[in-house]
């Protein structure tokens, strides 16, 4: 799945370069004068590091995008060629739903 970043300044394959998107609430550091200390809502991809996609006025909003995004993945579906050795031919392709599973609220 492709995922275009918020400032379609990005193009992101979902799977291959990353594996995950996750919330992140910011804080801007606060200067000398006491300025700073906004809280940022934003999603990022995470590979070992976060790099933020996008922003949100709130971490409900954050939380519905993420919602959105695994009901756009589970209504794709992927297909799988299986090669047989034995008749050294390609068999047709098994297409599968992806699937989504949410761990429940305690």
């Amino acid at each position: 799945m492709l995922i275009v970043s918020q400032n379609k300044e990005k193009v992101l394959l979902f799977g291959i370069s990353f594996n995950a998107l996750q919330y992140v609430e910011m804080v801007e550091s606060i200067d000398r004068k006491g300025n700073g200390g906004k809280i940022r809502h934003t999603i990022c991809i995470s590979d070992g590091c976060l790099e933020e996609i996008a922003e949100y006025p709130t971490k409900e909003r954050c939380l519905a995008i993420l919602k959105d995004f695994c009901g756009v993945y589970a209504d794709g579906c992927y297909s799988a060629e299986f090669f047989d050795i034995g008749a050294q031919a390609t068999r047709t392709a098994i297409y599968n739903e992806n699937i989504v599973y949410e761990f429940p609220i305690r």
